[in-house]
């Protein structure tokens, strides 16, 4: 066997692989007695058939089996004797093979860039303070007590106040005129909820159930009918009924109704959304923090990444924004969204996510940062505790789905993580520093 390695780049290499005939010819022979034993041809009973009129009659059932076989088998060897990591799956380029001749072909692969490890030691970082106040927690706790509200018909003869809800019809008029595709009711609205346009909200306060009234409102600017932007019309609006919601005293009884595990009385139900709201803080500071590291991280090294550890990353940020969308997922074409300029948009990003994982992955290796077994079993144990399931469970969920080397390489991430954050300059702040936009050049 013959190789001959050209350096495309720094990191993509193509390989030119040329086996001996009698390698190829005795693989073809093996896949051409496979099809002589079964094949039915017209005037020959089955696997009777010469081989001359089978080759001719499979010839390109062969020639695709034969290339799938050959290339399959020499690759695995070839990479490890050039002791060559593709970091993706190996691009099969060119294939030169005719009966009776040599078998050469020609693969493109992508490797790990190399470089040192940029001096990571003493990084200046922020951290958001993770700080639930007494403020907070009584917010929280009015959402609950609201989200338990009834809602009642208001029986006396009063007018609209804020949070007062309504059920309401309007028609539109431009002056006597009346606007035929501007008819909207019965519908619900709620006052002081800031989804009603000022003017219209200014409007119903302090109508009447069984009230009609003339509300002046003035038509938005970016309304895809021009011919409407910027108009001023009127909205004949009929109040049908007026509701109220009634909202539950704060006491033991409403901390049970929660039906909260543990959570009898008003003070173990503060105590718990107090610790929610701290663990909820603290995910958030974590979040924005190894944002920021990652960027830092990307920022000290220049180098060339991997298209397919790019489009690896980028494929799993639209798999995730689909699946965000309930059981079915997003569907892309219904909504008009088009998928390429979404993964264009996206590969920036991704671009700095696959050079900072780069940057750890040196790291990693330039500190000698290995995880153990110990390592793992301590992580399923502690998988165990937050999930619910037994150890065994998660291990054997883990090895049956091929996901052990994800779960150490995640591990080794976060030791690595670890230890750049022990010696980084580290600052609580009340607010992250929004990233200053660039300077777009004056145009000619």
């Amino acid at each position: 066997m013959n190789v001959n390695i050209e350096e495309v780049s720094s990191i993509k290499r193509k390989l030119t692989i040329e086996l001996p005939e009698e390698t190829a010819d005795k693989t073809r022979k093996k896949h051409l007695d496979n099809y002589a034993r079964k094949a039915r041809l017209k005037g020959f009973r089955p696997g009777k058939a010469p081989k001359s009129l089978v080759a001719k009659a499979y010839a390109e059932e062969l020639h695709r089996e034969v290339v799938e076989e050959l290339v399959g088998e020499t690759m695995p060897t070839v990479l490890s004797d050039h002791k060559l990591e593709p970091v993706g799956m190996p691009l099969l380029e060119n294939v030169d093979y005719e009966d009776g001749q040599p078998f050469k072909f020609t693969v493109s692969v992508e490797i790990r860039p190399t470089f040192e490890s940029p001096k990571w030691q003493g990084l200046d970082l922020k951290k958001l303070k993770s700080e639930v106040n007494d403020e907070m927690v009584d917010k929280k706790l009015e959402e609950l007590r609201f989200s338990l509200a009834t809602v009642k018909t208001v029986e006396e003869d009063r007018p609209l106040v804020r949070g007062d809800l309504a059920n309401i019809t309007y028609q539109g008029y431009d002056g006597e005129n009346i606007i035929t595709d501007m008819k909207a009711g019965p519908f619900n609205v709620e006052l002081g909820s800031d989804r009603l346009t000022p003017e219209f909200e200014q409007g119903l306060e302090g109508m009447k159930a069984g009230e009609t009234k003339d509300i002046e409102v003035v038509m938005p600017e970016d309304l895809e009918d021009k011919k409407m932007a910027g108009k001023h019309v009127t909205l004949r609006t009929t109040v049908n009924e007026v509701r109220q919601r009634e909202l539950p005293e704060l006491d033991d009884e409403f901390a049970k109704d929660m039906g909260i595990d543990d959570v009898e009385t008003l003070e173990a139900l503060k105590a718990k959304i107090r610790a929610d709201l701290q663990k909820e803080q603290e995910n958030v500071a974590e979040r924005e923090f190894n944002k920021q590291l990652t960027d830092i991280l990307a920022s000290l090294v220049e180098i060339e990444v991997p298209s397919a550890m790019v489009d690896r990353e980028v494929t799993a940020k639209i798999e995730t924004m689909r699946n965000n969308f309930g059981r079915n997922g997003l569907n892309f074409k219904k909504m008009g969204i088009d998928v390429m300029m979404l993964r264009d948009r996206f590969r920036p990003e991704a671009v700095k996510n696959v050079t900072a994982a780069l940057v750890l992955d040196q790291i990693a290796r330039d500190n000698h940062i290995e995880i153990t077994d110990e390592d793992i079993e301590k992580e399923l144990a502690e998988m165990s505790e937050d999930y619910g399931q037994p150890v065994e469970v998660l291990r054997d969920y883990y090895k049956s789905r091929n996901l052990m080397d994800n779960l150490r390489e995640g591990l080794k991430v976060g030791k690595t993580l670890e230890m750049i954050r022990e010696q980084a300059n580290i600052t609580e702040v009340d607010k992250l520093e929004e990233p200053e936009a660039p300077v777009e050049e004056a145009q000619e």
